[in-house]
């Protein structure tokens, strides 16, 4: 573990914050860090950008992050996992809720690649949404209808033309992206999707076990990035 100290904290709203690191790391986009909020827990985040993590608060270490101060230190281990595979030719990033976190890393990324990057990005209401300004091609969903279109990320993807797209990125809720996995599977696209799964992780590097998803694969080593044949 090292320590790095929090250069910036931009809030987007009462519970949604990105924390930027005083030192840039090097990883790439799907990858997470293991952050020990001292005095609190150590949790893993998925990197928002080579120095950044964007959180939400769920509990009282994570509402401890959002709420840091310019300044403090924290504990930073990695970066671990299995990162998305880039392309330069078409893309569509399909991101709910804060899932968006590391698709943020990707969607530049992929931008400054040459790719030609369309997104769908669903919320539940306007103030849920991170960085909404920087995504140029992109189809906005509130579920409340407060802003774009009113409605789910799901309803957007069926408008889709998948066919058009080299890649396919995914992350969000779990009930979306396996809703995602039997759609892409019918539309016969599975191949060429890949997904960020949230799991559980105490250590970060494939030892303790708690994040093996229901096929026997350790989010923290395999993943957090799958392919969607992997998890079909």
């Amino acid at each position: 573990m090292f320590t790095l100290k929090v250069r910036e904290v931009e809030r987007h709203s009462k519970s949604l914050a990105t924390i930027y690191f005083s030192k840039k790391l090097k990883a790439y986009p799907g990858q997470f860090v293991m952050v020990n909020v001292f005095g609190f827990e150590e949790i893993p985040l998925s990197l928002s950008s080579p120095n950044s993590v964007t959180v939400k608060a769920v509990g009282k270490t994570t509402e401890k992050l959002v709420n840091i101060q310019e300044g403090e230190s924290l504990g930073i281990r990695g970066p671990f996992g299995n990162p998305f595979s880039p392309t330069s030719d078409s893309a569509l990033i399909i991101a709910g809720g804060i899932g968006i976190a590391p698709l943020i890393f990707l969607h530049d990324f992929l931008v400054k690649c040459g790719a030609d990057v369309r997104m769908i990005y669903g919320v539940r209401s306007r103030s849920d949404f991170i960085f909404p300004q920087r995504f140029l091609n992109c189809v906005f969903l509130t579920e409340d209808g407060s802003f774009g279109i009113k409605g789910k990320v799901t309803d957007a993807v069926k408008k889709e033309n998948l066919n058009e797209f080299e890649k396919i990125y995914v992350c969000g809720p779990k009930a979306m992206m396996e809703w995602l996995i039997d759609y892409f599977e019918r539309r016969g696209v599975i191949e060429k999707s890949e997904f960020s799964v949230e799991r559980y992780m105490r250590c970060g590097i494939g030892v303790c076990g708690s994040c093996v998803t229901e096929k026997g694969l350790r989010a923290c080593v395999e993943g957090p990035v799958f392919s969607g044949k992997e998890l079909r």
